[in-house]
């Protein structure tokens, strides 16, 4: 594990796999996304697991944590490593700073993989895909809902600094295709930076152009979607914007809700290897 330090924050660098291929950039949180990819399956894959201000404290006050920020962090992290070129994946959210990054720095791209995101994270894009989960789900998986999200005050009442963990272990029949799947493991551990993840995914990722973002990109991109995956529903919020973009690939996992390289990690892996050989 390697690190570096901007504005007070205390970054982890976490590669894996096989150094020789490809560096394949997986931005998020260093502790909680090895543990997405922890099958044999992805071992022949070059994966660097980054973590961002979101997931990180800093040992400023008032310490910034914009997306502009974490593109700068990004690229800070691509110069430690001495990588001229890398993959990007986004995984939910930070699709948006892989897009973000590679508008920016189009030249140190060889290409982005965007995962298991809608186009925007406006307020009326989480209402639709709620209401699309009320319409569309089955009577079980509504009702295990109900009784997990029903603790979710408590949760937070008990830990209030760990608010997105809890709710995203509380909507976990949003997002896995086995919904009783017991997936709070993944959490454990992981750094909570409420304010800026208020700020990135209820501010920033809500006005985010991805149209023109797309438009900009140099580079190839696959889109990695999962069929059960309500927490970005429905699926088809991407037909316009692929209908105008036919270059890019759509794979979907139609056994898999919000994290598929964990549900169907095989599809996952051999979808991540089909593409990176075609570049």
């Amino acid at each position: 594990m390697e690190h570096i330090i901007r504005d007070g924050y205390k970054l982890a660098i976490i590669e894996q796999g096989a150094k020789e291929n490809a560096p394949i950039f997986v931005i998020g949180s260093a502790i909680y996304y090895p543990r997405l990819f922890e099958h044999d399956v992805f071992s022949n894959l070059h994966l660097v697991f980054i973590d961002h201000r979101g997931f990180a404290k800093s040992a400023n006050d008032n310490a910034p944590y914009s997306l502009d920020n974490i593109v700068e962090d990004i690229e800070a992290m691509r110069v430690k490593l001495n990588l001229p070129k890398i993959i990007l994946l986004g995984h939910s959210g930070h699709g948006f700073m892989a897009m973000a990054y590679t508008n920016k720095y189009p030249e140190r791209v060889s290409a982005v993989i965007l995962a298991n995101l809608a186009p925007t994270n406006s307020k009326e894009r989480q209402e639709g895909s709620i209401s699309y989960f009320e319409q569309t789900a089955d009577e079980a998986r509504k009702q295990y809902f109900y009784t997990e999200i029903a603790k979710l005050e408590n949760d937070i009442k008990q830990n209030p600094k760990h608010r997105f963990s809890h709710m995203n272990i509380r909507m976990q029949a949003h997002s896995f295709y086995h919904y009783e799947f017991n997936g709070a493991y993944l959490w454990d551990g992981v750094v909570n930076n409420m304010p800026a993840l208020d700020h990135l995914w209820g501010v920033e990722f809500a006005v985010f152009d991805t149209q023109s973002a797309l438009h900009h990109l140099k580079v190839p991109c696959l889109l990695m979607l999962g069929a059960y995956d309500y927490l970005v529903s429905p699926i088809s919020l991407w037909d316009a914007y692929l209908e105008k973009m036919p270059s890019i690939k759509r794979v979907v996992f139609e056994k898999s809700g919000h994290n598929p390289m964990l549900e169907e990690p095989e599809k996952f892996a051999d979808s991540l290897r089909s593409f990176i050989a075609g570049l």
